[in-house]
């Protein structure tokens, strides 16, 4: 429970979640083959105050993205001292926190959640990683404890000594525990944990206008050889380019980059439903049109 509550799965959990480790032994059989590589589940990013206040309080970020909202339960817009917003997508989300916020992350802390639809994929997952990480890695259940009984929220993955520090990777699957609960469901609905369709009911009030489709990081050549290795195994197809080393995934690229220099670049690529007309200055992050139909925002951090 520990390194979960340092690492970068903290930041996942509301103010009404808990985690319940799990763990299985650990195996010196090969590692299975990964079919298809991980999807995307959410990025977070942790903001200086006025960046933070400047995304939270754009009216034309807000027009390209959907409306922000302060999280669960009911997803409300956030409130003046919120310390996190999100912008939902319509199967991945953004999610910024402010510099004073619950989880005492630093400003400059990224996260990066590989997402998967269904358990299956999830669970081969976890014994590759088990066989390259050993006893560094560590599955939890989270569950939403504000519901009575608390509901089943999602799983999660992590090898310890990638989850902390400037980037932290997890990999996470939703339990169809969760959207029975959000959408009132009974027990006989069919289970359901498809990103796609725990983001839904956003597009209809008034959010889901936008998708991830790629991450770029500056880190480190030891962070950036660790994580390579890793998401490698994960199913990620590796392309070394003048840029970086870029991951392919399902719909999503990573890029990692070798940082050179004091500040961190990341950029979010985006595919949104309308353009953006003008480029647009949000504290020390830059929003550009990317194309007819896409958007980047691009911050510059500093070293966590």
């Amino acid at each position: 429970m520990r390194a979960l509550l340092f690492g970068g799965l903290a930041v996942l959990l509301a103010a009404g979640a808990t985690l319940a480790p799990a763990f299985a032994e650990t195996t010196d059989q090969p590692a299975p083959t990964i079919a298809q590589a991980p999807a995307l589940n959410h990025v977070y990013v942790v903001l200086d105050a006025a960046t933070y206040a400047a995304i939270r309080d754009s009216r034309e970020l807000a027009d390209l993205l959907g409306r922000a909202d302060g999280g669960l339960p009911d997803y409300a817009p956030p409130t003046p001292n919120a310390d996190r917003v999100f912008f939902r997508g319509r199967r991945t989300y953004l999610e910024f926190f402010a510099p004073d916020n619950r989880f005492n992350e630093p400003v400059g802390k990224v996260g990066v959640a590989l997402g998967y639809d269904e358990p299956a994929p999830f669970d081969a997952l976890e014994q590759t990683w088990r066989a390259s990480c050993g006893d560094q890695v560590r599955r939890s259940q989270a569950d939403w404890r504000r519901s009575e009984p608390p509901t089943p929220w999602y799983d999660a993955l992590q090898c310890d000594d990638t989850a902390v520090g400037p980037l932290a990777i997890w990999a996470m699957v939703y339990r169809p525990e969760f959207l029975r609960w959000q959408s009132g469901a009974g027990l006989e609905a069919p289970p359901r944990t498809a990103r796609a369709d725990v983001l839904a009911s956003r597009r209809q009030a008034g959010q889901g206008r936008f998708e991830v489709t790629g991450v770029t990081v500056d880190v480190s050549p030891p962070l950036q050889a660790k994580l390579v290795a890793q998401l490698e195994q994960a199913g990620f197809e590796r392309l070394d380019t003048p840029a970086g080393v870029r991951l392919r995934g399902d719909d999503w690229e990573f890029l990692l980059r070798r940082a050179d220099g004091p500040s961190r670049r990341v950029v979010l690529h985006l595919a949104t439903d309308l353009p953006l007309t003008e480029p647009l200055t949000l504290g020390r992050a830059r929003a550009a049109p990317r194309d007819v139909s896409g958007a980047v925002i691009q911050f510059e951090l500093p070293e966590p």
